[in-house]
């Protein structure tokens, strides 16, 4: 018995150092992983001390010095683009008439008056008298169309005093409405208005109200909203944008203003042309009561639909005639042909399929040429749509644009007027004057969540420029002047503002003296200090820099995108005042 309480004990002294050993490893494997993890920390804290030192340190022919100083900045948006020639015009013949040669080239200049193509006569003589039996015809509409108009009258349709009339004999309807937006204006509750500002005035107040003559006649306030008061006064005398004084009850004057209608009544219509008007203005109205009667009022629209016709034809036949005396196609101004539009080869086997139809049909001369020119017109790859063939395409060579894509951190900067400067690399390194001619602030096109949209300029065109060269366009957007200036390279940003540093041990190679500054306008060459330094302070930095060593320390970081303004894609340039690198102090080496 007492031998098994023995082994018993042993056994359970043997379990109990068991467990004390298992304890004493696992306290050991956490101290040496803690010791890992201690190291680790240890190691990294050191390799970015040893990043920010890098940072903080540089080599000595890397470090430039900048003397604040007072001078010019400006904020510009930059971009590029195509340019393409203004008031381009294509030259045409009409339908029916036949090409016989294109004499002209590409980027050939002409004077006005010169040929730019021959033409079959024989075509124009046709052409010319299809297009004077059109007109014919449409004459034949007109007389037919006149004689069937009927009269017709308008009336007032409601009760009250007639204060306006827009019309007269002779007066088109439709023009009158357009132009004013009524043929008359009737006050429907006797009353005129006039809104003065006053805070004293309430509803209900008597007030005398003084007329443009002299007059007086007495005045009611009708309300008053926000420190406008509304007066009545009768609409019997007074008259529509009538002067008028009003007056407390010792004469003293509270306002001026112009009379209105407080409750207005506008008398429309559509067509016709006014006969005669039977009333006059501060007549009483009643619903029957004429306004006016009118003439050519069930068939004025189609009247002036023929009318319409009539002359795009008498234009046509002018421009025939003008063809068929001068023999030619001839330039209508002064310019350079910067296309050619009429397809000969192509023409010619469309010209010789539509010859086969026409013996076969019987059309003659014009149905052969109309089919001739649609083929020819569809040479054409420009978007615009003319009328009859389309020969060449001109410009007057006064002026050319350059569409530009434009960063959406700079589009509302720009505003139509502003100047530009254009250089083209082709021509040489001239800079041209430019000036924004349009803005379009719908956006063009979006790429890693920047939208961007588009700008026009407009610049005069000089020797050397051609359609399709490429411009770079710089837009001033903001500057100012007498202001104290430094690199924009100098200026380190963070999330809470900016600082530069002030001081450079040489010998540790080490920057100092962080200051910060608050800054205005930047460029890509030079930022505005508006306090923090004075001039003379001399600022150290390293040229390019693209990031601060507080991000490696996970603390605020730079912007790296140049600044307030800029467009973080290259699209703001510097002001281009010469500066040259490191300024006054220049760069130095150590």
């Amino acid at each position: 018995m007492d031998e098994k309480r023995r082994n018993d004990d042993a056994l359970f002294e043997a379990l109990n150092k068991a467990k004390k050993r298992k304890k004493r490893r696992r306290w050991i494997t956490a101290l040496i992983i803690i010791g890992i993890i201690a190291a680790a920390l240890m190691i990294t804290v050191s390799t970015l001390r040893k990043k920010v030192e890098a940072r903080m340190a540089v080599d000595e022919d890397e470090v430039l010095r900048y003397q604040a100083a007072y001078g010019s900045i400006s904020t510009r948006v930059s971009g590029s683009g195509n340019i393409e020639d203004v008031d381009t015009e294509i030259v045409t013949v009409p339908e029916g008439v036949e090409i016989d040669e294109v004499v002209v080239k590409a980027n050939t200049k002409l004077k006005e008056g010169d040929v730019i193509a021959t033409l079959e006569l024989s075509s124009v003589l046709s052409t010319i008298a299809s297009v004077q039996d059109e007109i014919s015809e449409l004459d034949e509409q007109l007389a037919d169309t006149g004689n069937s108009s009927v009269s017709s009258s308008i009336t007032a349709g409601v009760t009250g005093r007639l204060k306006k009339l827009y019309i007269a004999p002779q007066t088109d309807v439709a023009s009158c409405m357009v132009e004013n937006g009524a043929l008359a204006l009737i006050s429907l509750d006797g009353r005129m208005a006039a809104e003065i500002e006053n805070e004293t005035l309430q509803s209900g107040d008597k007030v005398t109200v003084e007329r443009a003559d002299g007059k007086t006649v007495e005045g009611t306030v009708e309300k008053n909203v926000n420190g406008i008061a509304t007066v009545l006064v009768t609409d019997k005398g007074p008259e529509l944008d009538e002067h008028v004084r009003i007056l407390d009850a010792e004469g003293k004057t509270l306002g001026e203003a112009k009379l209105a209608i407080h409750s207005i009544f506008r008398v429309t219509g559509y067509a016709g042309t006014v006969a005669w008007v039977g009333v006059r203005e501060n007549q009483d109205i009643y619903p029957a009561t004429t306004i006016c009667s009118l003439t050519d009022t069930a068939t004025g629209a189609k009247y002036n639909s023929i009318l319409k016709q009539r002359g795009e034809k008498e234009e046509t036949l002018v421009e025939l005639l003008g063809l068929y005396q001068g023999g030619a196609l001839r330039a209508p101004f002064d310019g350079t042909v910067i296309r050619i539009d009429y397809d000969e080869n192509k023409d010619s086997s469309s010209s010789s399929a539509a010859s086969a139809q026409s013996a076969m049909s019987g059309f003659g001369a014009y149905g052969m040429s109309g089919s001739q020119s649609s083929s020819a017109s569809g040479s054409s790859d420009d978007e615009e749509e003319v009328d009859g063939t389309a020969v060449v395409k001109m410009t007057p060579d006064r002026s050319m644009k350059v569409k530009i894509s434009v960063d959406e951190n700079d589009i509302l900067s720009l505003e139509k007027g502003q100047t530009a400067e254009v250089t083209i690399d082709s021509v040489g390194e001239q800079v041209f004057d430019g000036v924004v001619t349009e803005v379009d602030r719908t956006a063009a096109s979006s790429s890693s969540g920047v939208t961007s949209y588009t700008a026009e300029v407009t610049f005069a065109k000089e020797k050397g420029m051609l359609g399709g060269m490429t411009a770079d366009v710089v837009i001033k957007i903001q500057g100012t002047e007498n202001v104290l200036i430094i690199p924009t390279d100098a200026v380190n940003k963070t999330a809470v503002g900016a600082f530069v540093y002030t001081e450079y041990d040489e010998e540790n190679k080490r920057f100092g003296g962080i200051t910060p500054v608050e800054i205005g306008i930047t460029n890509d060459d030079e930022t505005e200090i508006r306090s923090g330094l004075s001039e003379g302070t001399t600022v150290y930095y390293t040229e390019k820099e693209d990031s601060n060593p507080f991000m490696m320390m996970g603390g605020p970081g730079m912007s790296g995108m140049g600044g307030p303004g800029m467009s973080g894609m290259g699209g703001s340039r510097p002001s281009g005042s010469g500066r040259p690198n490191g300024g006054p102090g220049g760069g130095f080496p150590g």
